[in-house]
């Protein structure tokens, strides 16, 4: 029996190489392969394409004093996750950045472009933070909420994803949109496909960063959300 099994076991280590060995000669007899190869990667090259980074503001605080100030400011905590999240992005080739109006998105906004001295900077009112649309699951305040301004809301919003998450086709583009949690999560609804309503379901960290890749045909892919692996725990929140 100890015999018949050497026999056997060498048998088997022979064949083996055998098979490798052929199937690696077909491979390599088989230019066609590699033709097909060349034109997948010279058109992959060729092709644009889109990444869009959706960061929330950091650490928020209102002003008790009169007058209040109603769109708040960046806590200490809020400018030092800002200042990490500018170190995160600093290491990309972004290629643009766009933020909110609103002071505490405005002062995240400068604090990222502060590590981006040559990347250009643009404001607008269009990424402000509201209710997007009145959200999946029924919920006390949303009953107060005026179907005229929530209609508003939506053709605004409607037309920031048409804007910033439109293709390109024959450039890079690597954009950073500094805004709202509310906003933030139904754009990435809208990525998704998925119903807007569901925005109220998920939920983004201070400064936590969401990463959209746009195909030059319009397709869009969420690539990661929420990512705050450049904030310790003990500075993750959510104000």
């Amino acid at each position: 029996m100890q015999r018949s099994d050497q026999i056997e076991f060498c048998q088997c280590e022979l064949v083996l190489p055998l098979r490798v060995l052929h199937f690696a000669n077909a491979i390599v007899k088989t230019p066609t392969v590699k033709i097909q190869l060349s034109k997948f990667n010279q058109s992959n090259e060729a092709m644009g394409r889109k990444i869009i980074y959706l960061v929330r503001h950091g650490q928020t605080a209102y002003a008790e004093t009169q007058p209040k100030d109603a769109h708040g400011y960046l806590t200490e905590l809020g400018r030092q996750q800002a200042h990490l999240a500018a170190k995160r992005l600093a290491q990309l080739p972004i290629t643009s950045i766009h933020h909110s109006d609103l002071k505490r998105a405005t002062e995240t906004a400068e604090l990222i472009a502060k590590q981006l001295p040559h990347v250009p900077l643009h404001s607008t009112a269009l990424l402000r933070e509201c209710i997007p649309c009145v959200p999946s699951r029924p919920l006390a305040w949303a009953a107060n909420l005026s179907p005229e301004k929530v209609q508003e809301n939506q053709q605004r919003l409607e037309y920031v994803f048409a804007h910033y998450f439109a293709a390109t086709e024959d450039r890079e583009e690597y954009d950073v949109l500094v805004c709202h949690g509310n906003i933030l999560r139904y754009l990435i609804c809208r990525a998704l496909q998925v119903s807007p309503e569901a925005w109220i379901n998920a939920d983004i960290h201070n400064c936590g960063i969401s990463e959209v890749l746009i195909e030059t045909d319009g397709r869009t892919m969420l690539i990661s959300h929420n990512d705050t692996g450049h904030l310790p725990y003990a500075m993750r929140t959510f104000l």
